[in-house]
C-alpha cells in the first residue's frame, strides 16, 4: 500500500474518531481542537505529495512519507506537553480544594474555627 494512502486513510478515521467523540460528549471540545488539527495537517500532507516531499527535502529527510510521520510524532509530542500543564494546574487546584475543605471542616457548624 501507498505510504500517503495509508496516512490518508489513519488521519480521517482518526479525525472521524475525534468528530464522533465530540458529538457525543465523551471528548472536550477544547481538547479535541488539537486532535482535530493534527488530523487536517496530515490530511493537507498525504494529499499534496509535492509539499510533502518538498518539506521532507527542507529538513533533510530522504523518504517523504517518513516526514508525515515525524509530523504526527511532533504533534504528540506538544499535545503530551500539554496536557502536562493541565495536569499540574488541575493538582494545584485539588491541593487549593482539599485545604479549603479541611479549613471548613475544622470550623465545624457553628461556624467558630478551631485555635
Amino acid at each position: 500500500m501507498n505510504p500517503y494512502i495509508y496516512c490518508l486513510v489513519l488521519s480521517a478515521l482518526f479525525l472521524s474518531g475525534t468528530l464522533y467523540f465530540v458529538k457525543k460528549r465523551v471528548l472536550d471540545f477544547k481538547y479535541s481542537m488539537f486532535w482535530i488539527l493534527t488530523s487536517l495537517v496530515l490530511i493537507v500532507l498525504s494529499l499534496n505529495k509535492d509539499l510533502t516531499e518538498n518539506m521532507a527535502r527542507a529538513v533533510s529527510i530522504s523518504y517523504p512519507p517518513a516526514f508525515l510521520f515525524v509530523t504526527g510524532i511532533v504533534f504528540i509530542f506538544f499535545l503530551i506537553f500539554y496536557l502536562n500543564l493541565v495536569i499540574s494546574k488541575m493538582q494545584n487546584k485539588i491541593t487549593l480544594l482539599v485545604q479549603e475543605i479541611g479549613i471548613l471542616k475544622s470550623c465545624g457548624s457553628e461556624g467558630e474555627c478551631k485555635k
